[in-house]
């Protein structure tokens, strides 16, 4: 095969067929996964769970143990839409433990979408779908699955046992993944009259303070809602109370973009500084920053989000404030 023709599969994703003698590994190792994965975590007894548990890290360990000749294989059984739900939840964090590739953490995603939310450890879950959502990959449908299932909600020990609820949950996942994977998902689910997660999706909305998210709630028929939800819809489309410039500002733009830049780059200690040294620094924002810093913002917004916490929901609704200044315009919801 031609170099420029390998180079060009390779860049999109091509798969080379499993040659004969690794179908023969890849069949033996599919009757592992079978004899392994054979059971729903949620309906195990004590005893049982922690016999699956053990079975389970000699699973792990034999591929860990030989990755260049099984991880094809899981790969393969990974991306078999009919293999056992709890396996391709699972074993999807194997394949990105060993193999953090996009392709892996689309398979991850896809997997974490489809598990039965009664088997895995919530927090757990939502925290990779944050991350995943940060990244880039689009979480949606496991957002969605989130705000359906009826016992969303975990807590956080180390923060108090804060216990998060289904609307922040799902705040964690929509608001940590991009608005061009959030919003038609969650105009989705508005369109749902018996969506059990529709008032908790028009928050979300609400919040997200783009041109198409404010467009989609000028269409939102508020009727079946609750008066508390419908009072809130009318008065926001009335016209938010928007964050007014300082006239004076105590930051420049330049220790704005310095310190969310740094803060993407995983040092937030800039950014903290700034916080402690001007606690309403919000008001010099929307001040000095130009609407081309707007998808700067839009990021560091999403990636304290993801750090899911009562704290990230405190910043995230500031940085909500800060982008609404800049886009609301009343013709949009008109």
């Amino acid at each position: 095969m031609k170099p420029i023709l390998i180079l060009a599969l390779v860049a999109i994703g091509f798969q080379a067929p499993v040659f004969a003698q690794d179908k023969d590994t890849c069949a033996g190792f599919q009757q592992t996964v079978k004899s392994t994965y054979n059971f729903k975590p949620s309906r195990l007894t004590d005893s049982e769970r922690k016999s699956k548990s053990a079975a389970m890290d000699r699973f792990w360990e034999m591929v860990k143990s030989d990755p260049e000749r099984l991880l094809p294989c899981l790969r393969m059984a990974l991306q078999d839409t009919g293999a056992d739900k709890w396996f391709r939840f699972d074993a999807s964090n194997l394949l990105v433990k060993l193999d953090p590739s996009p392709s892996s953490k689309t398979i991850q995603v896809r997997g974490y979408a489809d598990v039965g939310l009664d088997d895995v450890d919530l927090r757990t879950w939502v925290t990779v779908l944050t991350v995943r959502g940060y990244e880039g990959f689009d979480t949606s449908e496991a957002g969605v699955r989130w705000l359906a299932y009826p016992s969303a909600k975990y807590f956080l020990p180390e923060h108090g046992a804060y216990q998060v609820n289904v609307f922040q949950g799902a705040l964690f996942i929509f608001g940590s993944m991009d608005e061009s994977h959030a919003t038609p998902a969650l105009i989705n689910i508005l369109s749902q009259p018996n969506h059990p997660g529709r008032e908790y999706a028009l928050g979300i909305l609400m919040s997200q303070a783009t041109p198409e998210s404010l467009r989609a709630l000028k269409q939102v028929d508020a009727i079946a809602f609750s008066e508390m939800t419908r009072s809130a819809l009318q008065g926001f489309l009335s016209g938010p109370d928007l964050l007014k410039p300082r006239a004076k500002p105590k930051t420049s733009r330049e220790e704005f973009v310095r310190a969310f830049q740094e803060l993407l780059n995983g040092d937030p200690d800039g950014f903290m500084d700034l916080v402690e040294k001007v606690p309403d620094g919000e008001k010099d924002v929307v001040a000095v920053l130009n609407p081309e810093d707007l998808p700067l913002v839009r990021k560091v917004r999403r990636r304290i989000i993801a750090n899911g916490n009562q704290h990230a929901i405190e910043y995230y609704k500031s940085f909500t404030d800060i982008l609404m200044a800049f886009v609301w315009k009343p013709e949009l919801v008109k």
